[in-house]
């Protein structure tokens, strides 16, 4: 056996090494930053951004000593902080655990075993995970294998030599480095990681045993002749003194490599040995996992060892497994049959901590999902037996051994490709939430940290200037129920005076106390502008500084139900994407609303385009209208923050109640009960652009994508409305611009629906909304069109495209082409009547000479209070309309004051008066719900037309001539009953 295990290589062994280390590394490098960082690897990073004194003091009461976080420390103030340079520490550690044990399998079992144990460790998926884990697991195996090659290679500094004892001293002092070596890595590794202390144990264990062994062999003792009392040992050569001596002496310099690792290891167990015990007494009762059985607890480390930590999808096919613990087992027996004195430590540096963790596991339960990280210090003994035996198969059976080492490589393969692929925390991914606050933050924005991890995260993901940290007291104890309320309000009372914004991720997996009373508290002393949820663990508050001044605004009746009691808005300039308008509202209740109604604030400009909307309940969602008493009154704040992309210019700030059920408003009234719109106008807002700049992350685009147009302007991204689109109708589309240089040339937006042919079917071209010329290097615009698709677009698929053209008609480049493909747009056509049907009552009403009411159906003329009465305009469009009309049905009593109404666009949406080919007809239904209590009497009907984002009508015209602005049916009253019941 020992033969086989040590035959010659063709290639030289070390050329061999380097490339599974070149190999390694890549496959530590690949996708380093795919995986987000999760809670242990926060707490890695807040522990290296401390002071050495405080990172000291923070880990004396946490699981894991000091030394991976201030090497973390020193390489992080190298190479700057970051996850990915994070990560690359644990990167190096992880190749280098390659050639060491190559080195190991070598001096224990000989070249070739050394060579494919490297090759196996550069594959491993458990040696690729943690090789890309901001956590010390990678570099204590490192420290682990380290100082086993070191005490291999001290343990033949014991051997005896021949001569007097002055040379055997000579001796050793010359060649006791390894020794010294030793003594440092296993120091290092106690320093790592508590359970390093089991290699250190199976170290000693061997040890213990060579002592033993060498008393038994020393020389003169006769092992035929047993001690008895009062009798001596026969010994040749050597009295009985000398060779106790002798043995002493072995025996120190075995034995004291042990005391010297405890001195310098004692320090720290001072230090930090009883706070670490009662951590782990709280940490058990707390976490309160049950202990494994014996076979799951093996069981699950070999299956880790091998194939690594199994997604949810692959565990079916744990089975993949048993080539792996074969091979191993194969390599066991082998290196059993072969008996080498050295590779008894194999089996005690695989075993000795297993057993001890099983141990521990029986007393201290920890079995988390992939827990088996905790014991990997003893996977490179797993994966020497693994090398062992795929050497001895390859002697006996190369091509068995050439199959299974093929199917290994494959089920390896799949399980990195699930690794690389698949997120192991998604819950936990802060980068989205962090990317939006980096997106707006400024260095005088607050950021509340609840957590260590949490701080962790925020030093690794956010670029500088970083907003204020600021780290809740006693990590939410200080803030938690009655007795943090006054220190809890006083923070927050502090952070919105002394900031202009603070952001909140509140962690919603432990229960989330102290966070509900945090927000609610924020909802009563500041101006909630945002509440996001980025999973189910994680959702982000973002509130506005109290400093703001205000001013009042006018009250208004909503319906009769609520009355908007006093206003005060926000006065002064707001940064897009960034500024936060203000805005206290006190409401009082008159009526029951009947169901969940929700405050909807909206930014927008002279044509009505909204480019900021806030919706929620009241109080940001702490209070509710529905359990307001009749006449009490609510305080209710708010803040409306300013989308990224707005451009500079004054806006109207409006207000609306809406039916969350179906986003339906309640009526404003004015002073004589009368509906007269939905909105409330509340002030006219001045944006301004951001200094400094706001970052592309912010703005609200869909569609990702980074696409350069002659280096001057960069599309960030678009969005795209709900397809399939009908003809007719308009199609509404977002580009979302960032401009790359100091006032670009004037450009023009060319947007184009392109056939299969790359031919136009429809073409739409202006300046953006913004023009260029006014662009600064850095600024964001988001560029609104409402396209509308000609009525006669035949059904199909067209490729949307955008280009940017000079005023000499020119086109920018972009890419190699000189415009862009965002994506396919699916286009249908409705069904088109152009013969007119029968109606009950025919009309002539003419609209301006786009549109005619040819006929109405009113199946009833009486209606009961509290009833519905329906009816069916006929309409016959007689021009194309460019403008999306809405229909309004009234009906009016003897003061023309709207009794009902119902305002819609035609067929309840279906046919826009954009979509009206001329010379067809449409029926178009509606049904006005008459309101309980209605006197009796008689009412009349009004219809027309206005455009909803200004409200102005469709003139009535006859002859050419304007005669009004809507019809009103006389010769049709309505008369109203009471109810009888």
């Amino acid at each position: 056996m020992n033969h086989l295990l040590r035959r010659k290589l063709k290639i030289p062994p070390h050329l061999w090494v380097f490339f599974f280390c070149l190999l390694g590394f890549g496959l530590r490098l690949q996708r380093l930053d795919f995986q987000p960082l999760w809670g242990d690897e926060g707490w890695s990073i807040y522990f290296a951004a401390q002071t050495p004194p405080q990172l000291l003091a923070l880990t004396a009461i946490d699981i894991h000593p000091p030394l991976y976080y201030l090497l973390l420390q020193g390489w992080l103030a190298v190479v700057g902080f970051g996850a990915e340079t994070a990560r690359l520490f644990s990167v190096v550690a992880g190749t280098t655990l390659i050639p060491v044990v190559a080195v190991l399998g070598r001096r224990l079992l000989g070249r070739r075993v050394g060579v494919v144990a490297a090759g196996i460790v550069a594959i491993m998926p458990m040696a690729v995970y943690y090789a890309q884990e901001v956590r010390m697991y990678g570099l204590v195996t490192l420290l682990g294998a380290l100082s086993t090659y070191f005490f291999i290679r001290s343990e033949a500094e014991m051997e005896p030599y021949g001569g007097t004892t002055r040379v055997l001293y000579q001796r050793w002092a010359v060649s006791g480095h390894w020794s010294i070596a030793y003594v440092a890595a296993a120091a290092a590794a106690l320093y790592t990681m508590y359970y390093a202390a089991f290699i250190l144990l199976f170290h000693f264990l061997y040890t213990l045993m060579r002592v033993i062994h060498r008393g038994l062999e020393a020389p003169g003792y006769d092992q035929s002749e047993p001690l008895k009392s009062g009798s001596s040992a026969r010994f040749s050569g050597l009295s009985l003194d000398v060779a106790g001596r002798f043995n002493a002496r072995q025996a120190w310099r075995g034995l004291g490599r042990f005391v010297w690792i405890g001195l310098l290891y004692l320090p720290w167990l001072i230090y930090a040995g009883l706070r670490t015990v009662n951590y782990v007494l709280n940490k058990r009762e707390v976490e309160a996992y049950e202990p494994l059985n014996f076979l799951r607890f093996f069981g699950d480390h070999f299956v880790a060892f091998s194939i690594g930590h199994l997604s949810s999808d692959l565990l079916p096919y744990v089975w993949a497994v048993l080539p792996f613990v074969l091979l191993a087992s194969a390599g066991f027996v082998m290196t059993l049959y072969a008996w080498q004195k050295p590779a008894l430590s194999l089996y005690l540096y695989l075993f000795v901590p297993l057993l001890a963790g099983y141990l521990i596991n029986l007393v201290f339960p920890f079995n988390p999902p992939y827990f088996e990280r905790t014991w990997l210090v003893a996977a490179p003994a797993y994966w020497l037996f693994m090398a062992a035996g795929l050497v001895w198969l390859w002697d006996s059976q190369p091509v068995l051994a050439g199959a299974l080492a093929v199917v290994m490589l494959l089920v390896t393969t799949v399980s990195l490709l699930s690794f690389y692929s698949l997120p192991r925390y998604p819950h936990e991914d802060y980068r989205p939430l962090l990317r939006d606050i980096a997106a707006r933050a400024t260095a005088e924005d607050t950021l509340l940290a609840s957590y260590q991890w949490q701080l962790g995260f925020y030093h690794a993901y956010l670029p500088a200037p970083q907003p204020r940290f600021f780290a809740v007291p006693g990590w939410g104890e200080g803030w938690a129920g009655e007795a943090g309320r006054d220190q809890r309000r006083q923070d927050l009372s502090h952070i919105f005076e002394t900031s202009p914004r603070l952001w909140f991720p509140a962690h919603q997996a432990l229960g989330h106390f102290w966070e509900d009373e945090a927000e609610a508290d924020i909802a009563a002393l500041s101006y909630p502008a945002l509440l996001q949820w980025y999973s189910p663990q994680t959702k982000l508050t973002l509130a506005g500084s109290t400093r703001a001044a205000l001013i009042p605004a006018p009250a208004a009746n909503f319906a009769g139900l609520l009355t908007l009691v006093e206003v005060e808005v926000g006065h002064e300039q707001y940064e897009a994407g960034r500024g936060i308008i203000p805005l206290i509202l006190t409401w009082r209740k008159e009526k029951s609303l009947g169901s969940e109604h929700r405050v909807s604030v909206r930014l927008a400009d002279a044509q009505g385009r909204t480019w900021s909307i806030r919706d929620s309940q009241p109080v940001a969602g702490q209070a509710f209208f529905t359990d307001l008493p009749q006449g009490d009154t609510l305080t209710d704040r708010h803040g409306l923050l300013v989308a990224a992309g707005t451009p500079p210019g004054q806006y109207r700030l409006l207000l609306s109640v809406r039916r969350i059920s179906d986003d339906h408003p309640l009526d404003l009234w004015d002073a004589q009960g009368q509906p007269m719109g939905a909105e409330l106008l509340l002030a006219e807002v001045e944006v301004i652009d951001p200094n400094p700049p706001v970052q592309s992350a912010a703005l609200p685009a869909e569609i990702w994508m980074d696409a350069v147009f002659g280096q001057e302007v960069r599309l960030v991204g678009y969005s795209l409305g709900q397809g399939p689109f009908k003809a007719g109708q308009s199609m509404p589309l977002n580009l979302f611009w960032e401009s790359l240089a100091q006032a670009p040339d004037p450009l023009t937006t060319v947007i184009q629906l392109q056939d299969s042919a790359g031919q136009p079917v429809f073409s739409y071209e202006r300046e953006p909304l913004r023009p260029t010329s006014q662009w600064q290097q850095g600024t964001l615009l988001r560029d609104p069109y409402d396209l509308l698709l000609p009525p006669t677009l035949p059904p199909g698929d067209y490729q949307l495209v955008v280009a940017l053209t000079t005023p000499a008609q020119i086109r920018l480049a972009v890419g190699e082409n000189d415009q862009l493909t965002l994506t396919t747009v699916t286009t249908i056509d409705r069904p088109h009547v152009f013969e007119a049907a029968t109606s009950q009552i025919a009309l002539d009403i003419n609209f301006s000479d786009q549109a005619k009411l040819v006929g109405l159906d009113l199946p009833q003329t009486t209606v009961t209070a509290g009833g519905s009465l329906p009816l069916t305009l006929h309409w016959q469009a007689l021009a194309p309309l460019d403008r999306n009309w809405t229909v309004f049905v009234h009906l009016l009593d003897d003061d023309e004051q709207i009794i009902s109404q119902q305002d819609q666009i035609p067929g309840a949406g279906q046919f826009p008066t954009t979509s009206w080919l001329m010379g067809e007809y449409l029926l178009d239904s509606y049904n006005l719900l008459i309101p309980a209590g209605t006197p009796n009497g008689t009412y009349r009907l009004e219809i027309g037309l206005y455009d909803a984002n200004n409200f102005s009508r469709l003139p009535v015209t006859k002859a050419g001539q304007v005669v009004g602005d809507r019809i009103v049916l006389d010769s049709w009253p309505i008369m109203v009953e009471e109810s009888n019941k």
